[in-house]
């Protein structure tokens, strides 16, 4: 038989429970609460069952056994008696019982921190009271510590260890404090407080909450919680829950003695008189405050700059410098508490003197940490970081879990990213690194990263830095560097970056740590020492001399005093004692390092060789690897560190051992002697190797290098040198693919010199390799000239194709880097010419034509789409041949045209003969640079690109994805489609570079987009803006040669625009004509930059005028042609060269010859896009014609052109075809038409926005100057007309009526008007419901106009002027406000001195709508005439123009809300007309009738048809009402849906205003809500059911009960019948018979028949299962019955019946069988309550009576009555104190009452027993 056991806790991760032993007693008993317990909660309960031995049974539940039976585990405990103290906090305890319990607490705490443990958890149910001696123990030692002081790391809330409500505040690791005793008294605090109030001091929703409470907010006394806490006692408690563990007591002892002052006073006086806290609570140990002395303003500084982070969002960082042991660390450390309320997070990393060739290291030691906390959130948080991470990192996410492997725990296993160029390849990384970084650093929890010891920090991270901080592309973060400032001299890396980041305008915090002054040393003292000040002085001075404030130092020179008893504690003075003069011949160092060499000379010899084999492994070390070192088990290793762990020189952390600071590293590492050092990494890095295999040999080849390279000038044998080359070459390889090519050269390097010039003979592929990747990393560090001589000697050293290769395509990198593109062409054709291919720098064309014809060879009958289909290619040397053409394109465009065919066709066959690679895509996507424009044939040239993009998007070959779609977009698709058609491509293109990090090609595109934008005639303003950013955006990725072709296209922007001196030149700030010339011409390299510039200098000199000038420019671009052929820019030459040619009017047939050239260039294109071309090929035409006299084909043309640019949106073309046919009517003396198509140009130009052309055009044009814009109608012009300068009033009208964006709309206002009025400042004020508010203001000097929207009173200014001008709508000018009588006493005046002041009415429709305030108070009269005037007309198309923008907006907002509805798809929205056609309908629709979208627009749905017969009738009357009034109200309907079901919906309609006969409906499926309504009912008649099965069932048990009551009332009809049965037998048997005896004995008999079917028939109507039956009943006769029925329990139960029936009952209307349940189970329950009741006192009393309008029934008893104290209790569904009862006779009692409209309730009977009474409104018939 199990035993029995009571819960006596359970926190939902163990249950202690109390169960009976295995002898007489009982046992505690702790277990897991799962089934399957966390690893954590197994190992607590392995650790407090560690502890047994210090744990004395008669303060603490002693672990007595740890079982494992299976997966079962549980601790057994003595079990002293007693319960959990949570157990009785259901209330405040009384003061005198809470006094006792906390003192005999507090005394078992003191024992316990006596044997050296802190508990960690202390909390109510780990504290037992009431045991059987009286004293209080302690349990639940799981987290409890035996080191005296530890420090917790800034672990997520939900994963510290221990229970958050009663946590220290410096548990939670935000405090920059360690955990020790008082941490412990912190808990007992909150306990106390509990105990005292009956709650805890705080409350919060969630961990970080916890957190905040504790470190942060200050509970309510406990007195003032709960008024009977006497304060003294409440300051006790506050006392203990102090945030500082400085401010607490600082013993158990002290606690335990102020607590039982206070019992004794309250046992004595009932109060607690006043005393001094903590008297006897001194520490006997020195134990130096953690707190920061004389840091106050560094802390603030950073605290600030964190502040600056969370609010701008701007990345910062903050440097931190000093000597070791200054406290760098513990000042940054004072952040963590900053981090609480915005939910910061913060990641630390420490540098490595010893690991400096480690890429990243300390980045990635901070990541993991926080990687690591991840894992500790709940499903759903982490589920949430997982998504962000992959959305950051997809698809490359490989790059970091290859530098953190811990993130596939949270991603999953990612896939291999694509191969790249090295140089794209780094920027793929820092980019993917910037994004992981990026998902920490959020506006909802901001990052801050720390960086200890920058002073060794790797070149890789300092890189990496930069590009970080430069960029400022990593929003919410703070990154804060400490570094020795000793150790970092101007020569230092460290030192030139930040030079670098300064001249970057990167914004550097720095705090410079300086040694402690003397009185902070002295306060430090004082403190620990707990002495006054004054006593110290001379030990303060003897201290600060011998550390020069050093606080390291000081606080480890202040132990050292205690180890040698030079400073002792004398407990009965209470008082520490020293001797300055025993200190002072003592001979102390000056060193640290040397102080604590010998302190950890006296450890014990196990102890120190595990440190130095831990100083050896680094800073920090794993368990397993500190154990692999060592030679010994993991569990060994904890008491090998344990003397270091108690002194605090190493600290255990996350499951490894570190250093607490650098200096005890450097001391531990001196403690190994120099000649053995070597000796001993060798041994590691050994046994390192051989205990790591496979993945995690790679995951580790850093820490093995690391040690092996420190020893290797020590091995000897060749096969273990050679191996150790592998290693290094590993940690080359993984160092370059992170991007630390610095690290990858210093292993590169070590393992070629292992291997040596004979081994790289021997072993020659592993040489080969080591070299190849040392030459690619110092091409990837700038090292070219290195680079270039070991390629060299590589390139003789190469044995395969695959080598040779590899060699070439690095050679050609280097020399396109150095400028040699002709180097890096001969190099790659001499490669080829090894592998077969003999090509010559200069191709002709025939050779080009045949390498074209193989192409078409190769494919042999397949059609170009085939080709996907190719198998990959598998041919090494193949794939070799074909990366080194992709190499050669670039190079050769920019040398010879034919090579560069010749190269993609080269390219393409080997494609076809080979199969794909991923070079083939890229190859593919150029093929239409050769087969259009040299052989005509486009058609081929967009299949084979459409072919290469294919391969990227289908058969994943990505390695090229964004070079394959940028090609594809320009030199195919663009001359085939409409370019503007080829902004998806390109948008491809910058995704594919940006995701890759393949920035050139992202800027290539960048600047693909600029030409496209110019070639079809985009607002020049908006262009202009796209190229400043292009152009930035290659700068900053150091892109020259884009950042060449920019700076042209930005040039001819800016003269369009009228943006430089002279319209046609492009001099202006910035750039010079000449010195780019130039530079373009120094190299032939820029080759293709130079042709575009050429171009562009082409356009602006022929639409200048110059046309002189734009000839020698088409002749410069002539001979570049080869080079930007395919490119925009050779159409554009096409163009304008054709132009200027017929601008010169040259009719001789070389001219006409070569202008007919460009026409039918330029035809070919228009036959390939008309869109595009069409228009250029009239114009020309036009030209054409016009040269040579054809007049009317001239005029045909001109309009053809016209008109095409305008049907092809291409203002640029239209605006210079109508200025070209002005000039051609003009020069045939038509100047009426001339005129018209003058200005027709003029509004082209301007639509364009090439305000410099529209300037150009007016100068010679003087008839396009005077034309005037029209004034308002309710504009008032008081000044003459001759006094406007009509260009500005044109400029500031369109700018303002062309805005109808409100927010650059009120800019453009209040810009033009400071301008324009020559005002100091000046505020834009708008009427809200006639209340003006300012919308914007604006001061001359400032960047911007400041958009607000503030009240009047916010702002300076004059509001009489104002408020005048608002109410009259009248101007005022005040040229001297001050000397002006009307308002010279405005307050504001009289302040300001204001002089010039302005106030413009804004008048719409002769409204006023708001103000325009100017002022200048440099002088008087500054609002001449001429400026009114401007500003007037400003003013008065302002007014209209804010309008007309607000009710934009409005619009806007309203149709941004309606799309949101429609998109968001949460309900049906349709479009109807009259005639039942669904015109428009959104996808939800759709979706909920079953039609498609082609189904929708071909016509064939209508919602006539969908809708019922039935229904057609309400849906026509809603459809008249939405048409007769605009809407009509929602209502219910169905629609058939495409499948036959039937849809219920609402539908709500309302007509257009437009048109009453269509409209707009919403359609709201509620077929849910239908089913919903459906499932309520059946669950209500389900109810019904099972409350009807219930009561039968209980009707049934009642019978039960009574089954010897039944028996005994049908047994005595039964036996009467046989006895009269016998009697007429024996009066048939006299002689004679009596018959008259034997009939009156049938007649007897016959009655007892009746009377027992009677008997039964009752029965049966109570048990049996009929639906309710409601009629008038008699309860007077329904209780006969059923005392009459129970009278037999009666007489078992020995209770004595009696009723009292009131005369005159009136009837009730009821079920009689539901009455007769309620009646019979009041009874049963009165006769069993009274079963404990003496014999002659059970008494059973049933009364009616009738009460109003009711009819009332009670059932009393005199037995023992309710136990609950609440009588309503026993009406609670299975609430019963019977061992048998269900607990469901009263619960279904009352149900039948109520249903029948009475109620039921109960009662205490006085003087003993119970009543229940029930009562029912009477029948009302009677």
């Amino acid at each position: 038989m199990a035993s029995k056991k009571q819960i006596l806790w359970d926190d939902g991760e163990r249950v202690l429970s109390r169960e009976r032993g295995s002898g007489e007693g009982s046992v505690l008993a702790v277990r897991p609460a799962l089934g399957q317990p966390l690893p954590a909660t197994l190992a607590r309960l392995a650790h407090e069952y560690s502890l047994r031995a210090d744990l004395d049974p008669a303060w603490a539940l002693q672990p007595t056994s740890l079982e494992r039976t299976g997966t079962r585990v549980r601790l057994l405990l003595d079990d002293p008696g007693g319960e959990p103290l949570s157990r009785l906090l259901v209330a405040p305890l009384a003061i005198e019982t809470c006094l006792q319990m906390a003192a005999d607490m507090a005394k078992a705490l003191g024992h316990l921190h006596q044997r050296g443990l802190v508990h960690k958890d202390l909390k109510p149910q780990h504290i037992f009271v009431h045991c059987h001696d009286g004293a209080a123990r302690l349990t639940g030692f799981g987290l409890a510590s035996r080191v005296p002081r530890e420090r917790q790391a800034p672990t997520p809330p939900e994963t510290i260890a221990g229970t958050l409500a009663y946590m220290a505040p410096e548990q939670t690791g935000r405090m920059n404090r360690s955990i020790d005793s008082r941490s412990d008294l912190y808990a007992f605090g909150v306990t106390l407080y509990q105990m005292l109030t009956g709650s805890l001091p705080f409350s919060a929703n969630d961990p970080m909450e916890w957190v905040h409470c504790h470190i942060a907010r200050l509970p309510m006394p406990a007195c003032e919680r709960v008024a009977t806490v006497p304060p003294m006692l409440s300051r006790v408690v506050m006392k203990l829950l102090a945030k500082t563990a400085e401010e607490r007591y600082q013993t158990a002892a002290g606690v335990e003695h102020d607590l039982r002052r206070c019992l004794d006073n309250w046992r004595r006086a009932r109060q607690i008189e006043t005393f001094t806290l903590n008297e006897q609570g001194a520490i006997e140990r020195l134990l130096i405050p953690e707190k920061l002395y004389g840091r106050e303003h560094d802390v603030q500084t950073l605290i600030d700059a964190f502040a600056n982070v969370v609010q701008t969002g701007a990345p910062a960082l903050v440097l931190v410098s000093g000597y070791s042991g200054i406290g760098k660390s513990s000042v940054v450390s004072e952040l963590h508490k900053v981090l609480v309320p915005t939910r910061g997070l913060f990641a630390a990393g420490k540098f490595d003197q010893y690991q400096r060739d480690v890429p990243y290291s300390t980045l990635v030691q901070a990541f993991q940490g926080l990687v690591r906390t991840l894992l500790g959130k709940r499903a759903e948080v982490l589920a949430g970081w997982r998504e962000a991470l992959l959305r950051a990192l997809e698809p490359n996410a490989r790059l970091i879990t290859d530098l953190i492997p811990e993130l596939k725990l949270i991603i999953g296993e990612p896939p291999a990213v694509p191969e790249l160029e090295p140089q794209q390849a780094q920027q793929r990384f820092l980019k993917v690194l910037q994004r992981f970084i990026g998902v920490f650093a959020r506006a909802e929890h901001p990052l801050t990263l720390f960086l200890d010891d920058l002073q060794w920090l790797d070149a890789a991270t300092l890189d990496l830095l930069e590009d970080l901080l430069s960029r400022a592309e990593t929003p919410h973060l703070l990154l804060v560097g400490a570094y020795r400032d000793n150790e970092v001299d101007g020569d230092h890396p460290l030192s030139r970056t930040l030079n670098t980041l300064r001249s970057a305008g990167v914004r550097i915090d720095e705090i410079r740590l300086a040694p402690l002054a003397g009185a902070h040393i002295e306060q430090l003292i004082s403190e620990s020492l707990r002495c006054p000040p004054a006593s110290i002085v001379t030990l303060a001075r003897l201290v600060l001399d011998k550390t020069a404030g050093n606080p390291f130092f000081v606080i480890q020179f202040l132990h050292a005093l205690v180890e040698e008893k030079l400073l002792t504690y004398e407990p009965e003075r209470n008082r520490w004692r020293w001797d300055v003069q025993l200190i002072n011949g003592k001979g102390y160092t000056d060193n640290v390092v040397d102080l604590m060499v010998g302190k950890l000379a006296r450890l014990p010899l196990e102890t120190r060789q595990a440190l130095q084999q831990l100083a050896c492994l680094g800073n920090v070390a794993r368990f397993d690897t500190l154990a692999t070192v060592l030679d010994v088990p993991v569990p060994r290793v904890h008491p090998a560190l344990w003397p270091a762990v108690r002194l605090e020189l190493v600290e255990r952390q996350d499951g490894a051992y570190r250093f607490v600071h650098d200096r005890i590293h450097e001391a531990a590492y001196s403690l190994i002697a120099e000649t053995e050092r070597a000796q001993m990494h060798l041994r590691i890095g050994r046994l390192l190797a051989l205990q790591t295999q496979g993945e995690r040999r790679e995951e580790a080849i850093f820490e093995i290098v690391g040690q092996l390279n420190r020893g290797a000038h020590l091995i000897s044998l060749r096969a273990e040198r050679e191996q150790l080359a592998e290693f290094n070459l590993l940690a080359g390889q993984r160092a370059k693919a992170s991007t630390a090519y610095t690290s990858a050269l210093t292993y590169l390097g070590a393992g070629a010199e292992l291997l040596g010039e004979q081994g790289c003979d021997n072993r020659h592929e592993l040489g080969f390799a080591l070299e190849l990747n040392r030459a690619e990393c110092e091409f990837l560090t700038g090292q070219l000239a290195l680079a270039d001589t070991r390629l060299e000697t590589l390139a003789e050293r190469a044995v395969t194709t695959v080598e040779r290769a590899a060699v070439a395509c690095l050679q050609m990198d280097v020399y396109l880097l150095l400028d040699r593109s002709d180097r890096a062409v001969a190099v790659c054709l001499a490669y080829l010419r090894q592998v077969g291919i003999d090509w010559s720098a200069h191709p002709g064309d025939a050779q080009v034509r045949d390498e074209y014809q193989q192409v078409w060879t190769s494919l042999s009958g397949r059609s170009i789409e085939q080709m996907i289909d190719l198998p990959l290619m598998e041919d090494p040397a193949a794939r070799a041949t074909l990366d080194t053409l992709g190499k050669l394109f670039a190079p050769a465009v920019q040398s010879d045209l034919n090579l560069a065919s010749l190269t993609i066709c080269k390219a393409v066959s080997l494609s076809l003969q080979y199969g794909n690679c991923d070079a083939s895509c890229l190859l593919y996507a150029n093929f239409g640079r050769i087969s259009g424009p040299r052989f005509g044939d486009y058609a081929a040239g967009y299949r084979f690109g459409r072919l290469g993009c294919d391969l990227v998007e289908r058969r994943g070959l990505t390695r090229y994805e964004a070079s394959t779609w940028l090609c594809f977009s320009i030199f195919v698709v663009r001359w085939m489609r409409p370019v503007r058609e080829c902004r998806e491509l390109l948008r491809r293109a910058l995704n594919a570079a940006h995701r890759s990090g393949d920035l050139p090609y992202a800027a290539f595109a960048g600047n693909s987009l600029i030409s496209d934008l110019l070639f079809i005639g985009e607002p020049l303003a908006e262009v202009q803006a796209q190229a400043e950013a292009g152009l930035a955006y290659a700068e900053k990725v150091g892109f020259g040669l884009v950042a060449d072709f920019m700076r042209c296209q930005l040039a001819l922007i800016k003269m369009l625009r009228g943006q430089t001196p002279t319209c046609g030149g492009f001099n202006h700030d910035g750039f010079d004509e000449t010195a780019v010339e130039a530079h373009l011409a120094a190299s032939a390299d820029l080759a293709l930059a130079r042709g575009k510039y050429w171009v562009r200098k082409l356009q602006a000199r022929y639409l200048a005028g110059d046309y002189a000038a734009a000839a020698e420019c088409a002749a410069q671009a002539q001979g570049l042609l080869w080079v930007i052929s395919a490119f925009f820019e050779e159409a554009e030459y096409h163009f304008y060269a054709a132009l200027t040619l017929a601008a010169h009017g040259e009719t001789d047939a070389d001219a006409l010859q070569r202008l007919g050239q460009h026409h039918a260039q330029l035809q070919v294109w228009a036959g390939l896009c008309a869109e595009t071309f069409a228009s250029q090929v009239a114009l020309v035409g036009a030209e054409m014609a016009r040269v040579t006299g054809q007049w009317l084909e001239a005029e045909l043309q001109y309009e053809q052109a016209i008109q095409l640019a305008q049907d092809n949106g291409l203002p640029h073309i239209e605006a210079l075809a109508n200025e070209l046919a002005a000039r051609f009517y003009s020069a045939r003396g038509l100047a009426k038409i001339s005129r018209v198509y003058l200005r027709d140009a003029r509004y082209a130009y301007l639509r364009w926005g090439a305000a410099g052309k529209v300037r150009e055009l007016e100068r010679r044009h003087r008839f396009l100057r005077v034309e005037e814009a029209q004034p308002n109608p309710t504009t008032t012009l008081i000044t003459p007309v001759e006094h406007l300068d009509m260009a500005t009033v044109l400029k500031v009208s369109q700018a303002v009526s062309g805005e109808i964006v409100l927010d650059r709309l009120i800019e453009t206002v209040m810009r033009t008007a400071i301008e324009q009025a020559g005002a100091e400042h000046g505020l834009l004020i708008l009427l809200d419901a006639d209340i003006p508010y300012v919308a914007a203001q604006t001061r001359i000097g400032d960047g911007a106009t400041q958009l607000c929207n503030a009240p009047l009173h916010t702002v300076a200014l004059a509001e009489s002027v104002l408020y005048q001008t608002l109410r009259t709508g009248e101007n005022l000018c005040l040229d001297d406000a001050v000397a002006d009588p009307l308002f010279a006493a405005d307050p504001y005046v009289q302040q300001r001195g204001a002089r010039s002041i302005l106030c413009l009415a804004l008048m719409n429709q002769a409204r006023v709508a708001g103000a325009l305030y100017l002022e200048n108070n440099l002088s008087a009269g500054v609002f001449s005439p001429a400026r009114l005037a401007v500003l007037r007309l400003v003013a008065s198309q302002a007014a209209i123009s804010l309008d007309n923008a607000r009710l934009y907006r409005d619009l806007a907002e309203r149709e941004a809300k309606i799309r949101r509805l429609v998109d968001a798809n949460i309900i049906g929205i349709i479009v109807w007309s009259v005639e039942g056609e669904i015109i428009e309908a959104n996808d939800a629709f759709l979706r909920m009738v079953g039609y498609t979208r082609d189904e929708l627009l071909s016509g064939s749905v209508h919602w006539r048809d969908m809708t019922p017969p039935a229904m057609r009738e309400n849906s026509d009357v809603a459809l008249a009402t939405a048409i007769r009034t605009g809407r009509a109200q929602p209502f219910e309907k169905e629609y058939i849906r495409k499948d036959g079901g039937r849809l219920p919906v609402i539908v709500g309609l309302a007509a257009f205003e437009a048109s009453q006969q269509q409209g707009l409906a919403f359609v709201l499926d509620i077929s849910e809500r239908k089913l919903a309504e459906e499932q309520v009912r059946e669950g209500e008649r389900r109810y019904r059911q099972v409350q009807t099965e219930l009561a039968h069932a209980n009707r049934v048990a009642t019978m039960g009960q009574l089954a010897a009551s039944i028996a005994h009332e049908v047994n005595q009809p039964i036996a009467a019948t046989v006895t009269h049965a016998n009697a007429a037998l024996r009066w048939l048997g006299a002689q004679p018979p009596n018959v008259a005896e034997v009939e009156q004995g049938l007649r007897y008999i016959i009655l007892d028949g009746n009377r027992a079917a009677d008997v039964l028939g009752r029965i049966r109507a109570l048990i049996h299962k009929t639906p309710p039956q409601r009629q008038p009943v008699s309860l007077n006769l329904l209780i006969e019955d059923m005392v009459g029925f129970s009278r037999g329990e009666a007489l078992k139960y020995g209770a004595e019946v009696s009723v009292e029936l009131a005369a005159d009952l009136p009837f009730v209307v009821a079920d009689r069988v539901e009455l007769q349940q309620v009646l019979l189970n009041l009874i049963i329950n009165s006769l069993e309550a009274m079963a404990i009741t003496a014999e002659g006192q059970r008494r059973l009393l049933i009364r009616s009576e009738a009460l109003g309008d009711n009819v009332q029934i009670s059932v009393s008893d005199s037995g023992p009555g309710f136990a609950c104290e609440q009588p309503e209790q026993v009406f609670t569904a299975f609430y019963t104190t019977k061992s048998t009862g269900l607990g469901m006779g009263l619960s279904i009692c009352r149900t039948i009452i109520e249903s029948h409209g009475g109620r039921l309730w109960a009662e205490r009977n006085e003087p003993r027993g119970a009543r229940v009474v029930f009562e029912l409104p009477r029948c009302v018939d009677q």
